[in-house]
């Protein structure tokens, strides 16, 4: 008689050994496993190594003592699949486990057995790498994900990409990307996708100056979802509106929305997003000249980033505002230091925070009597904010030709002071702020 095919097993002693330790860890006896087919007779000649049972015999063994058939054939786990590996990668990014989350989509990407699959790691990567605070390095890898198979990058990855844009200063891409994934979602009617990517397009006409269009999709926003979303979302939709009155210069407005979405976020447990409210908050406090508080809020929203492990380039964004602050304390050269630093580490970053950056050390070395640095710093501010005309240019234009008036330079204060009225002509001219009730501020 053919003597019965082993290649499935180790050998029939070790199956025997783990059989019954895993029978003896479910507390079953062997009459409790049996079933037609494997009597409890047969299952004791198997614990003994008397029996090798069939590949069929220890799936069914497997699947009714909750272990792997691998596990009971030859002791080995059953190789990780992409599915489960990626899953494993996006929830340490979830948790801002960064350095876990890069090694592991990292070595996904090369594994990778299909386009989806690989798009999906460079995805997941470029999302790292935006949340490391590198959004040129992220808008390289989900190019690359989004080229390699389109269908693959999921809205998260989508989301990633639009903020990195907006980030580097490439606006319209930002505003192309975000219409239409949120055209997307309202063709799918996913309320969720459609409340994300609506927010997120309003932010980036913000940052562009289209104010009037902010207005009118947050407000339609507002209208059509605002009443339903959760916490988090509503915080989400009450920082646009913050930002949104902060860069119109009403700095009362976007105070009381920021307080809003800081009372908001505050039922939840994200730290981050709490942490993003306090430097909004701190940000519209400073516009409203109450700088002793808005260090206060700098502080406590730092104090969360380090609570929940976050790192990456938030960390800058912080210092902008702390270094704001400072001066607006009187407290000089920590602010003037402070600025530099955030400088340095926003050269490839957005351009109306790089130029802030540049404007807050030259208000420092300024008012500390140093004009000569303050007007190289003010020049180099006002060349980077020219990317985009904003308020803050504004300010920088009419903190130059008070400078310039002061050294004698009469011909240059003018045109600086005439490029100040000039802009804010421009943006005064900009439609009225409306959102829950028509009015202009909440």
């Amino acid at each position: 008689m053919a003597r019965r095919d082993t290649s499935h097993v180790d050998s029939a002693a070790n199956v025997g050994r783990r059989l019954a330790a895993a029978r003896q860890r479910a507390g079953l006896t062997q009459r409790a496993l049996a079933f037609p087919g494997c009597s409890p007779g047969y299952i004791a000649r198997i614990e003994a190594g008397d029996r090798v049972p069939s590949l069929q015999l220890i799936r069914e063994l497997a699947r009714r003592l909750e272990v792997t058939e691998s596990f009971l054939a030859t002791g080995r786990a059953p190789e990780p699949s992409f599915e489960s590996e990626f899953v494993r990668a996006e929830a340490a990014l979830r948790l801002g486990h960064l350095d876990a989350a890069g090694e592991e989509l990292e070595r996904l990407v090369d594994a990778a057995a299909s386009a989806p699959d690989r798009a999906r790691a460079l995805g997941g990567l470029g999302r790292v790498t935006y949340a490391r605070g590198e959004p040129r390095g992220a808008i390289d890898l989900l190019e690359e994900a989004r080229a390699l198979a389109p269908e693959a990058v999921k809205a998260a990855a989508a989301d990633a990409l639009g903020r990195a844009y907006s980030d580097v200063g490439e606006h319209e891409q930002a505003i192309a990307l975000f219409s239409q994934q949120l055209a997307c979602a309202e063709k799918d009617e996913d309320a969720l996708e459609i409340l994300r990517f609506s927010v997120l397009l309003a932010n980036a006409y913000i940052d562009n100056s289209e104010f009037e269009r902010a207005t009118t999709l947050l407000a339609a926003t507002i209208e059509g979802y605002g009443a339903e979303c959760e916490p988090l979302t509503q915080a989400q939709l009450l920082w646009s509106q913050s930002r949104l009155h902060a860069l119109r210069g009403n700095p009362e407005a976007a105070t009381s929305y920021a307080r809003r979405a800081l009372a908001a976020i505050e039922v939840t447990d994200n730290s981050y997003y709490r942490a993003l409210a306090f430097r909004l908050l701190a940000f519209v406090e400073i516009d409203a000249g109450e700088a002793g508080a808005a260090l206060e809020h700098v502080q406590a929203g730092k104090a969360l980033l380090a609570e929940g492990g976050i790192d990456g380039g938030e960390q800058t964004r912080f210092d902008l505002e702390e270094a704001r602050a400072l001066v607006g304390l009187g407290r000089l050269e920590e602010g003037a230091s402070l600025a530099l630093g955030a400088a340095g580490a926003l050269r490839d970053g957005h351009p109306l925070d790089l130029g802030r950056s540049f404007a807050e050390a030259a208000r420092a070395f300024d008012e500390a009597g140093d004009t000569a640095h303050a007007r190289e710093l003010y020049e180099l501010a006002a060349q980077i904010l020219d990317q985009q005309p904003s308020r803050y240019l504004a300010e920088v234009s009419l903190r130059l030709g008070d400078l310039l008036e002061r050294e004698g330079d009469a011909d240059a204060a003018f045109a600086a002071y005439k490029r100040a009225a000039g802009l804010r002509a421009e943006l005064e001219a900009r439609s009225p702020l409306r959102f829950e009730t028509g009015r202009e501020s909440p």
